[in-house]
């Protein structure tokens, strides 16, 4: 066994043991379910790389090592983009609330003034 094999089986199962536990609670399932395929995926192919180079052939790639690369590329654009989609509907939410405060804050200070009219 390789001193990356032993840094990294321990950091995966702990990893996964912690999806495992999101997942068992309900805790956003789909999310919770994709990270611990993910943990599981990792940790096989840090036990066995071999395998890598074998579902790489599979899907047109000579070595498991681009097929490990290609896919992180992938899921990292595709992990920017939904958070870059989260974060411009978290902007907005937030304009809205603001103009809301604004307005109930005005209608206030209006009441207010009324009052001491």
């Amino acid at each position: 066994m390789s001193l990356f094999q032993l840094v990294a089986i321990p950091l995966l199962v702990v990893m996964l043991l912690v999806s495992a536990r999101n997942l068992f609670q309900r805790a956003r399932f789909m999310t919770s379910l994709a990270w611990t395929l993910l943990w599981v995926a990792g940790l096989l192919a840090v036990i066995n790389p071999n395998e890598t180079t074998e579902v790489a052939k599979l899907v047109g790639i000579r070595r498991g090592a681009d097929l490990l690369m290609y896919s992180s590329v992938l899921g990292f654009g595709v992990g920017f983009y939904v958070v870059s989609l989260r974060l411009r509907h978290m902007s907005r939410e937030i304009t809205l609330l603001t103009r809301e405060v604004a307005l109930l804050e005005a209608e206030r200070k209006t009441a207010e003034s009324i009052q001491r009219s």
